[in-house]
């Protein structure tokens, strides 16, 4: 009794090989249909590569002809809370002033920006009404005291 051996994929095609070139034939292209693929893969992905970078070329030049240079103003943390000028600020219903726009707002609760609004327009911000004070016109009773005392 003859024992068959089972032939390993490596195996049968190093014999098939082996075969064909025996017979003088000219080995088939495994994979015909794949190669041409890639090779049109290939093409396709160097024009991407190609079309992406001239895109970026115009995209710089662009920038570089109608983009103005602007130069940021390095701010330390604690100005950068307020960019304009310290403005105190008078409520008219508390008969009270407030060092600052951003002083008036953490009161009610509010962004400086809307009791600069109310200023400007009249209206109120919060329950309040707001207006730019003023030390003629609105001094409180504890500087009209210092002012009034003998030094």
């Amino acid at each position: 009794m003859e024992t068959q051996t089972v032939d390993r994929p490596a195996d049968a095609k190093a014999r098939a090989a082996a075969l064909i070139a025996k017979l003088g034939w000219r080995p088939a292209d495994e994979r015909p249909i794949l190669e041409s693929f890639r090779k049109a893969n290939r093409d396709w992905r160097r024009d991407r590569i190609l079309r992406v970078q001239m895109h970026a070329q115009r995209v710089q030049d662009h920038l570089r002809r109608f983009t103005r240079a602007r130069v940021e103003p390095v701010l330390s943390p604690s100005s950068r809370k307020s960019m304009g000028r310290p403005r105190a600020v008078w409520c008219i219903e508390l008969r009270r002033k407030f060092r600052t726009l951003s002083d008036a707002a953490a009161f009610v609760g509010r962004k400086p920006s809307n009791v600069s609004q109310a200023i400007r327009n009249g209206v109120r911000c919060g329950p309040y009404h707001w207006e730019e004070y003023d030390a003629g016109k609105h001094a409180t009773i504890n500087e009209l005291s210092e002012s009034l005392q003998p030094h």
